[in-house]
């Protein structure tokens, strides 16, 4: 049996989750037979915190090629084999989300050196890659680097291999293949109805309260994770479940609209994310007194001009980090430097360099902020329900209006269209969920149209 090691650096999940870097090591559990590392263009912007932490810079992947450049060269060395990672849930979901957004079905056995590692060899405090490794000695030369971390958990793979004198791993590959445990008080007839699409779940309770409302690309799939996993907070909820019910959508765009506004409808009460987050960080713009604009982070009592709200400051300066790089903003006029000398981008720095004049920066400035602001009328088109019928999410001006479903032959009439839409609320996470998906690759099964203002 082989076995491809794999490890990925991602853009970071608030700004889409794209892959930077892949490196995948193959080893038949005893010798490595070959290696594979590519930098990837994630072909949205690397926010400056995930940058320091992997070193991976926007400039760095520039020119490497994008993930449906190298999909085919990943699938041949992925392929036979089994896919291995720390902590392979993420490795593997957000590759196989890659690979689903071409068109391409993924699936492939898979084993969690965290998991292997609790079972063959227990008892150490922590199980992240970094504190294992260094329990037992292994060198990571490139932490944080797809390789670095690939090539260390290979080392790691190598001696749970040898020291699972009970064959936890064979175990762990077959128990990958079946049906979980049910919780005590849900029908199995409840379990074995659900689908396999994408869509909306609510676990409930005896009287059919909703406990957790939840979205999924596969329900069944994800309800069988809620399942399987054993923290405390997860036990209490699976004692409590006695019934579940879904809503398919046809795809995951509309499962995260719907699921965010059950959220905020049902206030369910194993709901964390979308409950507490507030807007509480603005990126306003402002005029100081050398009449030359500045951009910078404010507290929402103290925000004027804002182009745009965030619930962090890490999220509102990622952002401000990107205004930069794409408007080539001087970062000291942009709340990232404090100095009164010139920026730390020197003579690449229009106005610090002299090359333009505060009247031109500052409409540089406007532009930046306007084209943010920017309100289009969109119809985001993706699967339906059925063959038979098309998905559509309606922005007027920028704002959410709701989704609806529309036959596939009557996609073409705007009227038609427009008359399927029901109405939703939009809120500040709603925007966040269209933002996210307008500002990275659109995927194949999508389709977004202009829509015009007299309609």
């Amino acid at each position: 049996m082989i076995y491809a090691i794999v490890d990925i650096e991602t853009s970071g999940g608030s700004h889409g989750n794209r892959i930077t870097e892949v490196a995948v090591v193959k080893t038949d559990g005893k010798t490595i037979l070959d290696t594979y590392e590519r930098l990837v263009n994630p072909e949205i912007f690397i926010p400056k915190s995930i940058s320091l932490l992997t070193g991976i810079t926007n400039a760095m992947v520039d020119s490497a090629p994008r993930f449906d450049e190298i999909a085919d060269e990943l699938m041949e060395q992925l392929k036979d084999c089994v896919f291995v990672a720390h902590n392979v849930s993420f490795d593997y979901g957000i590759i196989k989300n890659h690979y689903e957004d071409l068109g391409i079905p993924f699936n492939q056995k898979k084993l969690c050196t965290v998991r292997l590692a609790k079972g063959i060899i227990p008892g150490h405090a922590s199980y992240s890659l970094g504190k294992i490794c260094n329990d037992l000695g292994i060198a990571n030369q490139s932490r944080h680097r797809a390789m670095g971390d690939a090539m260390a958990t290979a080392i790691l793979f190598h001696l749970l291999k040898k020291n699972d004198v009970e064959d936890f791993m064979t175990y762990s590959l077959n128990q990958l293949n079946k049906e979980t445990t049910i919780p005590p008080n849900l029908e199995k007839s409840e379990y074995d109805s659900l689908p396999q699409t994408a869509g909306v779940y609510y676990l409930m309770g005896e009287n059919l309260e909703i406990l957790y409302v939840g979205k999924a690309k596969n329900i069944k799939q994800r309800i069988t994770q809620h399942f399987i996993e054993k923290s405390r907070a997860k036990s209490e909820l699976l004692r409590k479940i006695h019934h579940i019910s879904f809503e398919e959508t046809g795809n995951e765009l509309i499962a995260l609209l719907l699921e965010s506004d059950e959220i905020k409808k049902h206030f369910p009460p194993y709901n964390k994310a979308q409950k507490f987050k507030t807007q509480n960080y603005h990126v306003c713009y402002y005029q100081g007194q050398d009449d030359i604009l500045r951009v910078d982070v404010f507290l929402k009592k103290y925000a004027t001009n804002s182009i745009s709200s965030f619930s962090s400051m890490v999220m509102a300066k990622d952002f401000l980090y990107q205004l930069v790089e794409k408007w080539s903003l001087c970062p000291k006029y942009a709340g990232l430097e404090r100095t009164k000398t010139n920026c730390y981008l020197g003579d690449a720095c229009q106005l610090c360099s002299g090359t333009v004049s505060a009247e031109t920066y500052n409409d540089l400035v406007l532009e930046a902020t306007n084209m943010n602001q920017t309100k289009e009328s969109l119809l985001i088109f993706g699967d339906g329900r059925t063959a038979e019928e098309k998905s559509v999410v309606l922005l007027k001006e920028g704002d959410y209006h709701g989704f609806g479903y529309v036959a596939t032959e009557n996609a073409d009439s705007i009227e038609e269209v427009l008359s399927s839409i029901k109405p939703y609320r939009n809120n500040t996470d709603i925007s966040r969920i269209l933002n996210g998906f307008l500002n990275q690759p659109i995927p194949r099964q999508y389709t977004v149209m202009q829509l015009s203002q007299s309609n």
